[in-house]
């Protein structure tokens, strides 16, 4: 997972506006080249620079051809142009792209293939289409197919759900994943999803929208928006598996409440995941049953089990998952029947390293209340029933599974 340093920029100087407020400016600097350089020698792998200039309607200059080129590096094609009629912005970007050899990701009022070839030619290595998106969305497949789905990426700024244009000053009636539908369908692969309620507030990001937006999309989804702290840091990671590909952070970054080398040190971190869960059984005719429940997001039958959130104990989280995902209740929990179990996982490409802890637990009878989306059906089988059915679609758990009927046979014959 990428961390993206912002740097926006309005009237040639760093600033950050609260929601998109054109009068609610912050100003963190005059010198944005200095900023990129401070942020590359903490460690960034990718900038994001935005134009709110041109977000906010300005219009692009045009440039007179010279003979000597005016930068060099990467994403510079050998640019020979005066740079004397550039809006100051632009000059900004220039002057970033000479002083760092970071890739940079620009948007801000990119609405003409002119506009497009003219960022990248300044420097830019991808570039954000927002409102054109909306608008002119032959264009954004014009440029894929110019440029390629590497170099053009897409921004879904939403506000309570729907798409917001023109620097969030419009809202449209444009759906946020409806949107995403379309660009992936027009051979769009990555996007930037911006909550604007949370834009510049510190107030957390939207984990739910943007998880959804990559799950539902396939889409790949730089989350923006809301970071407050670490915190926001470690919950996108936990989520990486839905197509989460990095996150823009900003006005955490220059208050100082999010530390840039640790925020890149959790991106790089391997997925791991921890989770707990409960085998239940009851006693039947036959002997022991056990509950299974089937997931159509791994695609595989599993005990009831889920995330260990924050500080959680592994029984509790257990127990929590036990009550939300089939409403029975225990009639006596077997906290000394413990298993751990530790594989890696894939998703999506992405390997997890996954910790499940499963403990055994005797439940009463009663209608199972399935509350979890993503389980289909739930069945009480024998213990070959269950070993045959872990063994077609998870058989990472079967160990689980023989740890409990082991336990159960040697407490059901005292």
């Amino acid at each position: 997972m990428i961390i993206y340093p912002a740097i926006d920029l309005r009237q040639g100087r760093c600033v950050r506006l609260r929601q998109g407020d054109p009068n609610a400016e912050t100003v963190f600097g005059d010198d944005p080249a200095r900023m990129a350089v401070l942020w590359a020698e903490q460690g960034a792998q990718w900038l994001h620079v935005v134009n709110l200039d041109g977000a906010l309607g300005a219009t692009q200059a045009q440039l007179e051809t010279l003979h000597e080129p005016v930068a060099s590096g990467p994403g510079v094609r050998s640019l020979k142009r005066s740079v004397a009629g550039l809006p100051i912005n632009l000059r900004r970007l220039l002057e970033i792209r000479r002083a760092v050899d970071l890739p940079i990701q620009f948007g801000g009022g990119l609405r003409t293939m002119d506009d497009i070839r003219l960022a990248l030619e300044l420097g830019a290595d991808r570039v954000v289409l927002g409102t054109v998106a909306v608008e002119n969305p032959r264009l954004v497949s014009d440029a894929i197919d110019r440029w390629g789905a590497e170099r053009i990426a897409v921004g879904i700024d939403a506000r309570d759900g729907k798409v917001a244009t023109h620097g969030w000053q419009a809202t449209s009636h444009v759906d946020a994943v409806d949107l995403g539908h379309r660009m992936h369908a027009l051979g769009v692969r990555r996007v930037v999803y911006t909550d604007i309620s949370r834009d510049g507030m510190l107030s957390g990001v939207n984990i739910e929208a943007t998880s959804r937006l990559g799950d539902i999309t396939g889409l790949k989804v730089i989350a923006s928006g809301g970071v407050a702290g670490i915190q926001d840091i470690e919950l996108l990671k936990r989520h990486e598996h839905f197509n989460i590909d990095g996150v823009i952070v900003g006005q955490a970054l220059y208050t100082g409440n999010l530390d840039l080398g640790e925020a890149i040190r959790i991106g790089h971190a391997p997925l791991r995941r921890r989770s707990a869960g409960i085998i239940p059984y009851r006693l039947g005719p036959a002997g022991p049953e056990f509950l299974l429940l089937f997931n159509l997001f791994f695609d595989q039958w599993q005990f009831p089990r889920g995330g260990v959130e924050n500080g959680e104990p592994d029984l509790e989280c257990a127990l929590r998952e036990m009550r939300e995902e089939t409403g029975l209740p225990l009639v006596r929990l077997h906290d000394d029947c413990r298993v751990e179990l530790h594989y890696t996982a894939s998703i999506r490409n992405y390997d997890i390293e996954r910790t499940v802890i499963y403990y055994l637990g005797e439940t009463a009878s009663g209608e199972i209340q399935m509350g979890h989306e993503d389980h289909c059906e739930a069945r009480w089988v024998s213990a070959q029933t269950a070993w045959e059915l872990l063994t077609e679609t998870s058989p990472e758990q079967l160990p689980a599974l023989d740890a409990a009927v082991a336990y159960l046979q040697g407490h059901l014959q005292r």
